[in-house]
């Protein structure tokens, strides 16, 4: 019967956490088609696409907070390589 609770916490565990990830995952999915689509407004679709590769390496939620705000206000394709290449990527 306590074996059971074991493995019937550890299940419930795994469960939680394999869902806390999907969550993540999610959130950092949403931020690069975020990303991606304020770049193809503000500057246009080849822009986009020519920095979605890098973008797509990038798993720090806060630096994707950070690219989001430097895709909307960039002015060009270099205005958002700059801000991509300060402080990493």
């Amino acid at each position: 019967m306590q074996q059971s609770n074991i493995i019937e916490y550890w299940t419930e565990k795994a469960a939680a956490e394999a869902h806390q990830q999907g969550l993540e995952q999610g959130m950092k999915e949403r931020a690069r088609e975020d990303i991606l689509e304020a770049l193809e407004l503000q500057l246009q679709p080849d822009a986009a696409r020519t920095f979605k590769p890098v973008l797509e390496t990038i798993g720090d939620p806060q630096r994707l907070k950070q690219l989001l705000r430097a895709a909307i206000l960039a002015n060009s394709p270099e205005d958002f390589r700059r801000a991509l290449e300060a402080n990493g990527k």
